[in-house]
């Protein structure tokens, strides 16, 4: 496999990534942040891959990791994302492939993305929603280790069966986020927003779910106990 990142791929990209650290806050309504957020452009070519399981290949920890010694060292950073150019050839483990906090990224979590679909960033609503996406999967990832079961925390992909807590007049009016999504011109962004501040219905018993402010507040501790 052999592609290189043109200028203006490599410069809608990076507009988009600018993008990252305000969504993040301004959709978890000041509870998470990304600062400070440091954008590297890689010189040297990626010289491996490797299997995410099935054949399926991705970038991990390992196949950049003159770049994570050079810029992530001794647990200095919370999330990396790796964006790298796919020639088609390969089958990939998706769009973005992501990985918790642990010993392969220095302690960091780790995202695997692509950057090939970048002209559709001009056109997308939210553009950046993919990137928070997989910093998302960090995140899940961490509160699961912490012992956040899905009854606090619902599993990130859920957003194609769940619904708002929030009225029936605000987003998603009172649809499933996917039926939304496909609504209102492939967004999720409600979804990320209900997600990202504990607006979610719990399905059952109706209760609100997701990182509301007590979950983000919560890194280290006991998760709270489900009423």
């Amino acid at each position: 496999m052999r592609r290189t990142v043109d200028r203006d791929e490599l410069q809608v990209t990076l507009d988009v990534l600018r993008r990252v650290p305000a969504a993040v806050k301004g959709w978890s309504e000041g509870n998470a942040s990304l600062e400070p957020f440091e954008m590297v452009v890689a010189t040297r070519a990626l010289t491996s891959l490797s299997d995410s399981g099935g054949g399926r290949a991705w970038v991990s920890p390992r196949d950049c990791s003159p770049e994570l010694a050079r810029h992530a060292a001794g647990g200095s950073v919370d999330a990396i994302l790796a964006v790298w150019p796919s020639d088609g050839t390969l089958e990939l483990c998706g769009w973005g492939c992501s990985i918790g906090p642990g010993h392969e990224a220095g302690g960091a979590g780790f995202s695997s993305i692509v950057s090939d679909n970048w002209r559709s960033y001009l056109t997308a609503p939210h553009p950046e929603e993919g990137f928070v996406h997989e910093w998302l999967h960090q995140v899940e990832a961490t509160y699961r280790d912490l012992g956040f079961g899905e009854d606090v925390v619902p599993p990130l992909h859920e957003a194609e069966i769940l619904t708002s807590s929030r009225p029936p007049t605000e987003p998603p009016h009172g649809d499933t986020y996917r039926v939304h999504h496909d609504r209102a011109g492939h967004t999720w962004q409600p979804w990320y927003h209900d997600y990202m501040t504990g607006h979610v219905r719990r399905p059952g018993d109706g209760a609100c779910f997701g990182l509301a402010p007590e979950v983000w507040a919560a890194r280290g501790e006991r998760p709270p106990q489900r009423r």
